[in-house]
């Protein structure tokens, strides 16, 4: 049987069996997809589950009425769901072997100095950063307008993303 013949056992009839068939004629192509991707091996297993999914709708919505093959038209929708999970799955790495870090590990890193250029900038960076002051108190505890507080925070916040 072709794929027109058990699309239509599908559709029309409802074939549990047709299904099967169709599931175990594309299970390698699957696989061979999935390797495709060079993904991690840890990865192989949800992305062939994610494969059978897309046969099972592309079963479902497959038009012979457009003059494509199933074949082709099962490829389209799987590589394309397959390069949107790809960049969706997250980039991080983890260490596998953990001994480096047995008791109490302390990173010793450098004091990170802020060069602070105004009486204006020390005040704001001291109450607002550190002593974590609404801008209204430090306005009314001071005699500098409030434009002057938020652009003297927008100056620190970028000396910082300078820094890093």
């Amino acid at each position: 049987m072709n794929d027109y013949e058990l699309i239509y056992l599908i559709h029309a009839e409802h074939d549990e069996l047709a299904l099967d068939f169709m599931f175990q004629k594309y299970h390698k192509f699957i696989w061979k997809q999935v390797h495709l991707m060079e993904l991690e091996p840890k990865e192989h297993d949800d992305f062939h589950q994610e494969g059978n999914l897309m046969l099972n709708k592309a079963i479902k919505t497959f038009n012979t009425d457009k003059n494509k093959t199933f074949t082709r038209y099962f490829e389209l929708i799987l590589k394309r769901h397959f390069y949107q999970l790809k960049r969706s799955l997250p980039t991080y790495f983890l260490f596998e072997n953990t001994d480096f870090c047995k008791e109490r590990c302390y990173i010793e890193e450098e004091p990170v100095y802020l060069s602070l250029n105004s009486n204006l900038e020390q005040i704001v960076y001291e109450r607002y950063f550190m002593n974590r002051e609404t801008i209204i108190d430090i306005e009314s505890s001071t005699n500098f307008s409030r434009k002057q507080i938020y652009n003297t925070i927008f100056r620190i916040k970028e000396k910082y993303k300078i820094m890093i």
